[in-house]
């Protein structure tokens, strides 16, 4: 009997964890939210153009690197898929681009000073 009750408490703690499937299915989830939130476009009917602004781009990145974070864990956990290989590096290039983006919209968002200096 207690060699029992060891193997189901064994069972219990070991086979309640997260799969690996479900920390991949999270990360998608986040990238998706980002892609949906705070990455989308936004049309300025009076420059008849869509546009983004830097603050939107940073939740835009801090999505996609929550995603990063669930699919480096799914890895860790042992999750080596050609799919999930590829999503992954797709979603890295994504935070560099968006990086990217944000830099330079943060640039172009200072206010410009007489000489390039700053009072």
């Amino acid at each position: 009997m207690p060699r029992l009750s060891l193997g189901l408490w064994l069972i219990l703690v070991f086979g309640c964890g997260e799969s690996v499937r479900e920390v991949y299915t999270q990360g998608m989830k986040a990238e998706g939210e980002a892609e949906r939130g705070p990455c989308k476009l936004i049309f300025d009917q009076q420059l008849g153009q869509n546009v983004i602004s830097a603050d939107q781009i940073q939740s835009c990145l801090k999505g996609q690197e929550e995603a990063l974070a669930l699919y480096d864990r799914a890895s860790a956990l042992g999750l080596k898929d050609l799919d999930f290989e590829r999503t992954r590096e797709q979603a890295r290039e994504r935070a560099k681009r968006l990086q990217g983006m944000l830099s330079t919209l943060r640039e172009l968002e200072q206010p410009e000073y007489p000489g390039g200096k700053a009072p």
